[in-house]
């Protein structure tokens, strides 16, 4: 099997996998027999990954052209190069993290002529999302190590700019019109917008809220619905999700109590990227989580809590770019996914030690962290 749609690319030489040599590359994607991502498009390949290949049955698979009267040359390469071509995950270009910090600052000031009682200048708000909505289309793996962007000084406007991205991405895999996509970055970037008219002695409060502080700390809902209906270029669903991203499908949220069919799919979706980033994250009062942990969560918290589609849709969507990932387990071992499987997105298998570890049979083992390699 090819690819997952079984499709001929003509133009791109087929070759046997018997006959691969080592430092050839991809130039599609290889799927199992089950329909999983077995190899992502551009990895090299080593001896290592042509096992996994002969291993999972699969016959042939397109090569870069450059690769394909090379692989004899590369595979002369030393053998620790080779290791750190097919070992190595996708570096974050420096563009993505400088655009990141750019929306970041330029956000903060935005907010800040808000929190003086202006309303919200939408047209700027765009221009700080659009170009780093760009980035992490091009780089969609990056939602997996978001930590990475980190500082807790700016953690309000890294979690905006973050769940505005994540929203936009949700927006695309469940199939949101696709004129719809901006209005939903913009649902995230401004779900929290009414926390501008909360005391930051709560906000920025270490320990846990009195009762009394709660209380006060829901009505950002509220003030952010008021504060989006009263600026023009906002959809009434970019309202209604400052309003209800607190809102959980068993009625349990806040602040009105509502059900899962009383809810706008805008406050659905950016739910679900708020509770990610923010499980993800380091904050004042807890320490970040592993993407594939929160991830799990996720999928736990979408009996009652969220949305279920929503939830699948984004697992599967966040979790499709990680194949060759490299990952601490929960016993402190160190590899790299090699195999996700569909129906198991959050238990990948994983490369370690030289064998191979199926978390969907290891349970007592997890993904803890996502390690960054330069």
């Amino acid at each position: 099997m090819i690819n997952k749609l079984d499709r001929v690319v003509t133009k791109l030489p087929i070759v046997d996998v018997k006959q691969l040599n080592s430092g050839a590359r991809l130039a599609e994607e290889v799927y199992s027999a089950l329909g999983g991502v077995l190899f992502s498009k551009g990895t090299l390949l080593s001896e290592k990954e042509i096992e996994f290949l002969e291993a999972f049955m699969v016959k042939k698979v397109h090569i870069e052209e450059a690769s394909a009267g090379n692989t004899t040359e590369q595979a002369e390469a030393p053998a620790d190069e080779q290791a750190k071509a097919s070992d190595k995950l996708i570096p974050v270009k420096p563009a993505i993290q400088e655009t990141f910090e750019k929306a970041v600052s330029t956000l903060k000031n935005l907010m800040v002529r808000v929190q003086g009682g202006n309303n919200i200048p939408v047209m700027e708000v765009r221009e700080v999302v659009t170009p780093i909505i760009t980035e992490f289309q091009q780089q969609p793996q990056v939602l997996l190590s978001l930590r990475r962007f980190a500082r807790m000084d700016s953690y309000t406007y890294e979690h905006a700019i973050a769940v505005g991205i994540i929203s936009y991405m949700i927006a695309k895999w469940i199939k949101v019109p696709e004129k719809e996509w901006m209005q939903v970055a913009l649902a995230g970037t401004l779900l929290d917008i009414g926390k501008t008219k909360i005391d930051r002695r709560i906000l920025q409060k270490p320990g846990k809220l009195t009762e009394e502080e709660f209380e006060e700390m829901k009505k950002h809902t509220v003030y952010g619905y008021q504060i989006i209906k009263a600026s023009h270029g906002l959809s009434e669903g970019v309202a209604l999700a400052a309003l209800q991203h607190h809102e959980r499908e068993d009625g349990s949220g806040y602040p009105l109590g509502l059900p899962g069919s009383k809810l706008h799919l805008y406050s659905k979706i950016v739910a679900v990227a708020d509770v990610y980033h923010a499980m993800c994250s380091d904050r004042i009062y807890q320490k970040a989580l592993s993407p594939y942990v929160v991830v799990e969560q996720l999928v736990r918290d979408s009996f009652g809590k969220l949305d279920p589609t929503i939830v699948r849709k984004f697992v599967d969507g966040i979790t499709q770019f990680t194949i060759g990932t490299i990952v601490e387990l929960s016993d402190g071992t160190i590899g790299k996914i090699v195999f996700t499987d569909r129906n198991h997105p959050t238990r990948p298998m994983v490369e370690t030690g030289g064998k191979i570890v199926n978390l969907v049979d290891a349970r007592h083992l997890s993904i803890i962290r996502v390690l960054e390699q330069s």
